[in-house]
């Protein structure tokens, strides 16, 4: 794909999803095969970034401090297995918080 750019040469883009390498640049297809199967994972692949508003609102502040939150930059990293059961568990008391009104108003 070219671009015309407000520069002076014009940049070329090899998108693999619209189509095969061009012949002039051949090298590209086998840098493109090596990344598709490399299938590199991040270190933060398996966490969840938090904000602390977030945590609130999944009672988690009290973790704070503690090894299962990681601070980073205006938030935290959660293993997101522990994320996925205190979600369930903030959905579920929210339900049965709901379910509880229901009865007495009705």
């Amino acid at each position: 794909m070219l671009l015309a750019l407000d520069a002076s040469q014009i940049p070329a883009y090899f998108i693999p999803a619209l189509g095969h390498v061009p012949k002039w640049c051949s090298s590209l297809e086998s840098l493109t095969e090596e990344l598709e199967e490399g299938g590199q994972t991040s270190i933060y692949d398996n966490y969840k970034f938090l904000t602390k508003e977030d945590l609130e609102k999944l009672n988690l502040t009290n973790l704070i401090g503690t090894n299962l939150l990681q601070a980073y930059m205006h938030g935290f990293f959660i293993d997101f297995r522990l994320y996925k059961k205190a979600r369930l568990l903030f959905f579920l008391l929210f339900l049965v918080k709901d379910i509880m009104q229901l009865k007495n108003s009705g």
